[in-house]
This record gives C-alpha cells, structure tokens and sequence, in this order.
C-alpha cells in the first residue's frame, strides 16, 4: 500500500483474475473468515468504544486484538486473517449503527416498526493481507488456506492482464463465485495534485473539453476550448463519435423483444434471458469504449478539465414498451459514460470532470444570443425565426451557424470556465464553419 506524499494524491483501481487450482476447496477458509468476522462483530458492540481510539495509542482494530490476545477461539487463527476479520467486523458495526441511528431519530409521522437487529450471519470473502500470501510473480501465487484442522501455503496460478509499471499491487481477497475462486488486486498509483478546478483555472492558460451528448446520431460531441489568463477564449480541436451502428443494434433487439412478450401472453421468470444478457453486456462494453476514445481525444489535445451536462432527471416518455426501454437504455449509457470518463480520465491522465447546468445550452450562442434551429439553413433573414427541438443546425442572422450539438458543447464548456472567470470571451473567428 502506498503511503500518502506531498503533492500527489493516491488514485485507485483493481484487476480481477481467476485462479486455477483443482483439488482445494476456499469454502473451510471463507466460512473461518466468516466465524472470526461474527466474533468480533459481537464483541464490538459489547464494547464500541474501541472504535474511537487512534490505531496509534492502540485503539480501533488494535484494541480488540489485545482484548483478545488469549481468548482460546481466535488463539489458533494467522494474525493477518485475524486483523483483516477485526477491521471487517468495525466496518459491519458501523454499517449496522449507522442504521440503527436512523431508526432512533426516525419522525414520529413514519410508523412505529421493528429495529434493526444484528447481523445473525456473514457471507464475506476472506482478505488476504501481508502474511497471507507470497511469491507472486504475475502468472502465480501462493496463498494460506484452511485444509482440514491447520492452515497450510498452496500454490495456485492465474491469468490477468498486464499491470502496468506505475501502477502497484496491494494485497489481494479471494472471492468464491459459483464455485470458482477469483483473486482480485487492488491497485494504487501516485498522481500529481492538481488543486481542483478552481486552481486550474485560476492559474493561467487552460483547456476545457466540453461535452454535450444526444440520443441519436451523435453520443457525444466534444471541443476544445483554451482559455488564457485573460479570459480570451478559441476553439482548438472538436470531436464527434457516432452511435448509429449501436443504437439499430439495440432498436431491433427491443423491437424482437416486444413481439415476443405480445406473442406469449404470459411472461415468466427468465423471459428472453440470453437475449437481455447480450444486450446489457453490449450496453456496458458499449460505454467503456466510448469513454475511453473521448478520454483519449481530451488527453491528446492537453485538457485540463473535461465538462458534462447534469443529466439526472431524464425520464422515459409515454408510448409503446420498446420505445420505451430504448429511452431508458439511452439515458443509462449517458450516466454511464459521465462515471466512466471520470475515472478514465483521472486514474490515466490527471484530467479532472465537472457538471453544469443544461440550461439554454441549445437555445443560446456561445455569446448568449438566441439561435434558430432546423433540418435547413435559411436562405433570406426573414426566416431565422423559430426553434425546433432535436433538429440539427442552429444559425442566427449575424451568420453565425453551427451543429446543434457542437453549439451546446460550446455552452458546456463555456458554463464551467465562468464558474471561476469572470470575463470570458469566445473568438467567433477561431470557429470554423
């Protein structure tokens, strides 16, 4: 585990891998894991106030280890599998007080119902701390386990990809799934501290991303504006990723889906199973490609800061079932993306992400003049009167014309830099048309 250093902060990740062994069983382990974890759980909330107690003055998981340092149930255990239990335990007690607190300050209008009670049983799988493992080499590891009465090291192998060098290994839990064992490294990495968005800002010259995404033709269309110290602001580099090819896809597999629930009538437990597994596995695949191809663009033109539209209160609108869940899939890939390029993008580059309001984003040139909006520019003056939503050029009569979508990433990008700039000016002849 890294330790914490002036001037960076610590980002984190963790890379799942399956091991490969036959002829022993995690099960012993785990369910021993489990035991210890509901020991001390009932310990701590016979004495919390270990809880409060500084690590340093031996206090928290410490305490409890002295406490028990005799006690014959936990005597024949390894002292890291009894630590990680102890820890695990505090975070269960914490969850559970943390409930329990709600319902004593619940209001009177709620009715009166049960508290809640004590976990009677824990299904955790078991973490494996410094002790508890050794000799990994990236292809295998040796791990202690719990064969028959005594805790024995076996050899097990894997396959997981490539970590790369600045990125280091801590110590890893073993997950029980379906009768397979999982092996799963958390990951830190050193990133240089980049005093938020306000000191990026404030600092000197700049480059935002602005993102502005749609539902249809384009996911998302992006551009680079860079700003200097004296707000004066121009377009570097815009970017579109179509989602035509993906949105089809996802269209005739709802519109098959429908036809079928029409034709059975009756729709039973695991209806169409395969076909919602294929669908949702491609939505995720879908958001991960398309968050790091624009992490990628905004890491390629030196942004700083990379802005999205709040998009929370999106709601499917009335009307048959199929358009319906393409509403409602759409909508999740938005938020999907958003969550993904936020990590991305911190974890790999340092790039920060913020949200703005949405609000006149469309409606609104870059400096704050209503726009016309159509399928068709407008041939005489006359004309640029009038606003039809979804459509996919804006103009005004000044001559300024752009695509819908890219005049509201303009706006997104805009809103985030004036947070903190109180004068910021868009060059209209950096824009090309």
């Amino acid at each position: 585990m890294l330790k914490r250093q002036k001037g960076f902060s610590i980002a984190t990740k963790s890379v799942k891998a399956k091991l490969l062994r036959s002829g022993f069983d995690m099960q012993p382990t785990k369910a021993a894991y489990n035991e210890i974890v509901h020991f001390y759980f009932l310990l701590i909330a016979e004495d919390p106030q270990g809880i409060s107690i500084s690590t340093k003055e031996n206090g928290n998981w410490r305490y409890y280890e002295i406490l028990t340092a005799n006690h014959p149930f936990v005597k024949g255990f390894p002292s890291p599998i009894k630590r990680a239990a102890i820890r695990q335990a505090i975070g269960a007690y914490q969850s559970w007080n943390s409930t329990y607190q709600k319902w004593l300050n619940r209001p009177r209008k709620i009715k009166h119902h049960k508290p809640p009670v004590h976990p009677r049983a824990f299904n955790f799988n078991p973490q494996y701390d410094s002790g508890m493992w050794k000799e990994d080499d990236g292809f295998s590891i040796v791990l202690k386990m719990l064969v028959g009465d005594s805790w024995k090291w076996i050899k097990h192998q894997y396959q997981s990809p490539e970590v790369p060098t600045e990125w280091v290994k801590c110590s890893p839990r073993v997950q029980v799934q379906n009768g397979s064992l999982w092996i799963v490294f958390p990951l830190e990495k050193y990133i240089p501290a980049t005093g938020g968005i306000k000191g990026i800002m404030t600092k000197g010259r700049f480059r935002t991303c602005g993102i502005d995404m749609d539902l249809d033709k384009f996911i998302v269309i992006a551009t680079i504006l860079e700003t200097n110290d004296r707000g004066a602001t121009t377009e570097v580099a815009r970017h579109f990723i179509n989602q035509s090819r993906h949105v089809a896809r996802r269209k005739r597999n709802l519109g098959n889906i429908a036809i079928k629930m029409g034709k059975t009538g009756i729709i039973s437990r695991g209806f169409g199973k395969k076909v919602w597994d294929s669908l949702s596995a491609r939505e995720i695949e879908y958001s991960r490609a398309v968050s790091r191809e624009l992490v990628e663009f905004a890491n390629h033109w030196l942004a700083d800061v990379i802005s999205f539209e709040y998009l929370g209160n999106l709601r499917p609108k009335r009307g048959k079932y199929s358009r319906r869940s393409n509403q409602k899939r759409a909508y999740w890939l938005k938020g999907k993306i958003y969550e993904q390029v936020k990590r991305i993008a911190y974890q790999d580059y340092a790039i920060l992400t913020t949200r703005v309001s949405p609000m006149n984003t469309s409606r609104l040139t870059p400096w704050g003049e209503p726009v016309w909006r159509g399928c068709k520019f407008p041939s005489i003056p006359i004309e640029f009167d009038g606003y039809r939503p979804g459509a996919a050029l804006v103009a005004t009569v000044d001559g300024y014309k752009a695509h819908s979508g890219l005049n509201a990433a303009r706006n997104v990008a805009l809103k985030a830099i004036k947070r903190h700039l109180s004068e910021v000016t868009l060059n209209q002849k950096s824009l090309q048309q």
